[in-house]
C-alpha cells in the first residue's frame, strides 16, 4: 500500500501547473548549458565536462533545494497547527518519517529527473564508463538522503517561528563537508569530500581511480567509503526521527544516553580513523607527491589537534542528553526522590566523562602505536593533564546549561548559551589585552576562567609551574562540583512542588465510562 504522507506531500509538491514549469525551466538550463559545451568545441572531453556540470547541478538542486523542504515540512504543519493530527494518525513513526524524508522533497527530485536526459548523453558521448555514472548517480542520491535525513530532524525538534535559523547552520554544514580535506594544504585528514559534490569529483575515470582515503592506515576508494558513511549516518538519523516524531514536543529526547553515547563515539572512530596516520609498517603515508603531516606535526600537537576536533562532539553528546523542566517532573513521578540522586546531580556528566575517558585512551595509544615518539618529543604526565583539563571543562560547562535549563525562563537554554558566550568573549578580551595568558606564570590561573592557555602548554612550562596547574585542574574540578549542588538544589525545587500538588483523582472505571456514568 502506498505511503499516505508521501502521496499527500508528492499532491501538494507536483501540481500540474508546478510540475510543468519545473519541467520546461530544466529543458531550458539542458540546452544552454548543452549549446555552452558544444559550441565551437569538438573531441570527447567536451561531453564529459557537460556531464560533471550537469552532475553538480543536479547535486546542487537536490541537496540545497530538498534539504530546505526538509527542514521545514514538519516545522510548517506546526505552524499550521496539523502536526499533533499527524502524530494521532494510524501511520507509525517510521511511515510518517520515510513519507516526509522521500515526499517533502519530491519536486528537487523531479527537477533531477528532468535532468537526467542531458546527463546521460553527455556520460555516452564522453565514453564515461557505466560502472562509474552509476557510483555517480548512487553517492548523488544516497548523500542527499543522509543530509535530508539530517534536515527532517532539525525539522521536528525545532519550536515554532525558527525554522529560519535552522537554515543557516544546514547550509554551513554542507559547505563545512564540501571541502576535500587530504588536498587541503596544512589538513592532516586523509579523507576527500564528504558531501554529495563529492559526485562531481569522481565523474572523470582518470580522477576517481585516485580518489582513496586512508583509514587507520589502510587505503580504501573513495565510493565505498561514502557509501558506508551515507548509509550508516541516515540510520542514525531517522533513529532520532522515529523516536521523536508522534512524541509530546515537551518531552522530545533526541537518543537515548546509550544511543547518543554510541552515536558520538561513531563519529569519533571518524575522526580518528581517517587522521594521517603512519601505516602500520612505520613509514609515513603520501598522498600523490605532497608529504602530509608528520614532517613538522609534533605528537602533543596531535593531540591538540585531535582534542580540538573531539572536544565538539562531546559537546554534542552533553547537549543532546539536557533534560528539560517537563523531563525531570516525569522523573519524579516515575521515581519519586531518586530523581533527585547524586546521579541525576551530576547529569550529564558520567556520559561525556566516560566518553573522553574512551577516546582519550585510544588517542593516546593511536599516537604511541602509529607515531612511535622519542622520549624527548613525548611527555606522558602533560598528555595526560591536557586530557584531563579537558574532560573537567567539558564537564562544567555542561553542569552549567543542565542547571540554566532547569529554570523558571522563557527559553533558558537560549540564556544559558548567550551568557556562556558572553562571558567566553568578555574574558577572552580582557586576558588578550593584558597577556595574561600568554605568561607561563599567570597561564595556569586564566586557564581557570578560559582554558585555551591548557592547551597551548609545553614541556618547559608544564615542568616549570607544575603544581600550579594541578591546583588550576583542581579548582576547575570544584567549579563542576558546584554546579552540580546547584543541580542538586534544583532537583529537589521539583521534589517539593511535586510533594505540595493535591494527588490527581483516580479515574473512573472503564464500565462507568463505557455506561456513560461520568463524574460531575
Amino acid at each position: 500500500m502506498p505511503n499516505p504522507e508521501f502521496l499527500r506531500n508528492a499532491r501538494i509538491q507536483l501540481r500540474p501547473g508546478r510540475a510543468a514549469a519545473a519541467a520546461i525551466i530544466s529543458a531550458v538550463v539542458s540546452l544552454t548549458i548543452w549549446y555552452t559545451y558544444s559550441a565551437g568545441r569538438t573531441g570527447r572531453g567536451v561531453p564529459m565536462q557537460l556531464f560533471e556540470t550537469i552532475i553538480q547541478l543536479q547535486v546542487f538542486v537536490l541537496l540545497i533545494g530538498g534539504g530546505i523542504y526538509a527542514l521545514l515540512s514538519v516545522h510548517r504543519e506546526k505552524e499550521l497547527n496539523t502536526f499533533d493530527y499527524q502524530r494521532v494518525t494510524r501511520l507509525t513513526a517510521l511511515e510518517l518519517a520515510t513519507g516526509k524524508l522521500l515526499g517533502a522533497p519530491i519536486l528537487m527530485y523531479f527537477i533531477v529527473f528532468c535532468l537526467m536526459p542531458v546527463a546521460v548523453t553527455g556520460a555516452f558521448l564522453g565514453q564515461v564508463p557505466g560502472s562509474l555514472v552509476l557510483e555517480d548517480f548512487v553517492i548523488l542520491f544516497l548523500g542527499c538522503l543522509a543530509y535530508h535525513a539530517l534536515a527532517l530532524l532539525f525539522s521536528t525538534t525545532l519550536g515554532r517561528g525558527v525554522s529560519a535559523i535552522a537554515i543557516l547552520p544546514f547550509l554551513i554544514l554542507v559547505g563545512f563537508t564540501s571541502g576535500d580535506y587530504a588536498r587541503s594544504q596544512g589538513s592532516n585528514w586523509m579523507l576527500h569530500q564528504l558531501s554529495p559534490f563529492a559526485a562531481g569529483s569522481m565523474a572523470d575515470f582518470d580522477v576517481s581511480r585516485g580518489l582513496l582515503d586512508t583509514f587507520f592506515g589502510h587505503q580504501l576508494p573513495h565510493f565505498y567509503v561514502l557509501l558506508v558513511i551515507f548509509v550508516t549516518l541516515t540510520a542514525w538519523f531517522l533513529l532520532a526521527i522515529v523516536r521523536n516524531l508522534k512524541r509530546d514536543p515537551a518531552l522530545y529526547e533526541i537518543y537515548s544516553p546509550l544511543q547518543a553515547f554510541g552515536f558520538v563515539m561513531y563519529l569519533e572512530l571518524i575522526v580518528l580513523g581517517f587522521f594521517n596516520w603512519k601505516s602500520p609498517n612505520g613509514q609515513p603515508i603520501f598522498e600523490g607527491q605532497n608529504f602530509k603531516g608528520f614532517a613538522v606535526l609534533a605528537p602533543l600537537d596531535i593531540e591538540r589537534e585531535l582534542l580540538f576536533a573531539s572536544f565538539w562532539l562531546f559537546a554534542l553528546l552533553g547537549l543532546v542528553l539536557l533534560r528539560n523542566r517537563e523531563h525531570v517532573r516525569r522523573r519524579i513521578q516515575a521515581l519519586g526522590d531518586g530523581a533527585a540522586s547524586l546521579w541525576a546531580s551530576v547529569w550529564p556528566a558520567p556520559y561525556v566523562l566516560a566518553g573522553v575517558i574512551v577516546a582519550g585512551i585510544a588517542l593516546l595509544d593511536l599516537i604511541e602505536g602509529y607515531r612511535r615518539p622519542a622520549p624527548e618529543e613525548w611527555n606522558w604526565p602533560l598528555a595526560i593533564f591536557i586530557l584531563a583539563f579537558c574532560a573537567l571543562w567539558l564537564i562544567r560547562d555542561v553542569l552549567y546549561l543542565q542547571w540554566m535549563g532547569l529554570r523558571r525562563t522563557r527559553r533558558p537554554l537560549v540564556s544559558a548559551f548567550l551568557y556562556l558566550a558572553v562571558y567566553y568573549v568578555c574574558t577572552s578580551i580582557v586576558f588578550g589585552v593584558t597577556n595574561l595568558s600568554q605568561r607561563p606564570a599567570s597561564a595556569p590561573y586564566t586557564a581557570v576562567f578560559i582554558p585555551s592557555s591548557a592547551f597551548a602548554l609545553n614541556a618547559a612550562s608544564w615542568a616549570s609551574f607544575e603544581h600550579e596547574w594541578l591546583i588550576a585542574l583542581a579548582v576547575v574540578g570544584v567549579e563542576a562540583l558546584v554546579f552540580a549542588f546547584l543541580q542538586r538544589q534544583k532537583l529537589r525545587e521539583f521534589l517539593s512542588v511535586a510533594s505540595s500538588e493535591p494527588e490527581a483523582p483516580p479515574a473512573p472505571p472503564v464500565s462507568a465510562v463505557s455506561a456513560g456514568n461520568l463524574p460531575s
